[in-house]
């Protein structure tokens, strides 16, 4: 193992320290050994992993330098962040683990004035108490945290992290994958700082995780490689809290297929468990969720939605992508062979099925226990399913549990809806 206080590293968590742990790392990189981080705060800008494992041991912070100097650009470029900066770096590489109980402190609030917000224009005043829900201005920050690009074998286990100024945690087109036992606790103000985002790859497995993150906590999609599927992934026994999207799976042109979620508490979020696809050239396929419990809250300011537990949108989502990076398929349905059972759902708002033109096929909904509960923020938005980044309006009767639009194919058996009625609008 190769300790980085022998490379002259300083845990005072004010030596700059991004050189000695590199050499560390280098040096383990050339028998693909492990990299121990011990007791200490130890302050440093961008690693890069060329082949080995970090181990962090209880009591030591591994803590990301406030200083965007500090963050060289990267060999990669991301489609939706550009250029890619980001603290810990892995290319190409496998058989990589990074472990222990220790905790990696990603600096996000250096990045933002924490006592601004964006407050979205509307006809309802917001009080101070929904100010503070706002995001931050979003201001020049590392694009990316934890960055994995085309590896293989890759295993998070038991380490915090906190704090992150985007994206925490990020893997793209890669295989074999295992985050397990991690904790991971982001700003709740702060824009984009989802917890684990999987782009592109296959084989992954998602377990025992509490993630608490002001954007998604859990995001599969095409992202990085829209003509790369996600597939192949166990989401179970996790315990998510967002500001956003708890739960997500698809996005803009993604194909996602074959998703396993089991046993998940889903806490104060703004939407639940959620299926995105555009109308046209996407794919969500043979998903199963089951035994989870999915409570929502409306979140004051610029967050996608509204408070609905379980949503499924198969339309337009151009708004915020190049027309170049639209690709040339056509699919003729966009999310299909969907089946959720044995969830309880509290929420704000209702649960809603939007497609296009009956691009939503083979949908299962078995034994939902749903209960609406009053909401203080609801009237921010009004009484609507948000389908952001989709601009259309689709207004929800206050009696209403469940809304299918868009010639969706949905079966739905056991709903205990207490009182409340589907209402389907074509």
């Amino acid at each position: 193992m190769f300790d980085i206080m022998t490379y002259g590293a300083v845990g005072d968590g004010v030596t700059m320290n991004t050189a000695a742990i590199q050499a560390a790392m280098d040096d383990a990189a050339k028998v693909h050994g492990t990299v121990l981080i011990p007791e200490g705060v130890f302050l440093s800008g961008t690693l890069v992993n060329r082949g080995v494992s970090l181990h962090l041991s209880s009591g030591a912070v591994l803590k990301a330098s406030g200083d965007l100097a500090d963050y060289p650009v990267q060999p990669y470029h991301h489609n939706e962040m550009g250029d890619l900066t980001a603290f810990l770096v892995c290319l190409y590489q496998e058989n990589i683990t990074i472990d222990g109980y220790g905790t990696i402190d990603l600096s996000g609030h250096c990045f933002y004035d924490m006592n601004a917000w964006n407050v979205p224009e509307g006809s309802v005043p917001f009080t101070k108490e929904q100010t503070h829900e706002c995001t931050h201005p979003i201001t020049k920050r590392p694009g990316q945290c934890i960055f994995f690009h085309g590896c293989r074998s890759v295993t998070l286990r038991s380490i915090r992290i906190i704090d992150a100024p985007c994206w925490t945690t990020t893997f793209s087109e890669c295989e074999d994958v295992k985050c397990l036992g991690l904790t991971i606790d982001t700003d709740l103000t702060i824009p984009n700082d989802d917890g684990i985002h999987v782009t592109a790859c296959k084989g992954v497995i998602i377990s025992d995780c509490n993630i608490s993150s002001g954007d998604d906590c859990i995001a599969l999609s095409a992202i990085t490689n829209w003509e790369k599927p996600c597939e192949d992934v166990v989401i179970t026994n996790c315990i998510l809290r967002s500001c956003s999207k708890a739960l997500v799976i698809g996005y803009m042109y993604s194909v996602v297929r074959n998703v396993l979620i089991t046993n998940c508490i889903i806490r104060e979020s703004n939407r639940g468990l959620t299926f995105m696809a555009h109308d046209e050239c996407a794919l969500v396929e043979n998903v199963r969720a089951t035994n989870c419990l999915i409570d929502t809250r409306v979140r004051a300011g610029n967050w996608w939605g509204n408070g609905e537990p379980i949503l499924m949108m198969a339309v337009s989502q151009d708004k915020y992508v190049p027309v170049e990076q639209r690709p040339t398929r056509m699919t003729d349905c966009a999310i299909r062979n969907v089946h959720i059972s044995n969830v309880t759902c509290t929420g704000e708002n209702a649960m809603g099925i939007v497609g296009v033109n009956g691009n939503i096929r083979e949908v299962t909904l078995r034994d939902i226990d749903y209960i609406r509960k009053p909401s203080e923020n609801i009237v921010l938005k009004g009484e609507r399913l948000d389908l952001a980044p989709n601009d259309a309006v689709h207004t929800i009767r206050t009696d209403c549990a469940l809304y299918i639009a868009g010639g969706a194919q949905v079966e739905t058996t056991g709903l205990m809806l207490r009182g409340m009625q589907i209402v389907k609008q074509d």
